[in-house]
């Protein structure tokens, strides 16, 4: 499972969705699944997007959290 850190960046900040909208020039839509840390995928762009207004690392923002995997034996 990959995880969004992007909660996590906005509460340093003090922002929310809205501030994430405007500031990052990413959709309304897409700033609020984000602050929430919901969501099947991110395009490139706004992982580029992300990355530069917070001024952080791709790892900064994602997180790769191994899934519990039953052996099916």
């Amino acid at each position: 499972m990959i995880r969004l850190k992007v909660p996590e960046l906005l509460k340093q900040k003090g922002w929310n969705a809205t501030d994430l909208m405007r500031k990052g020039n990413i959709a309304y839509g897409t700033a609020l699944r984000l602050s929430k840390g919901e969501g099947n995928g991110i395009t490139f762009d706004v992982l580029e997007s992300i990355c530069q207004l917070f001024e952080v690392e791709i790892s900064e923002v994602l997180e790769y959290v191994p899934s519990k995997r039953i052996n099916s034996k």
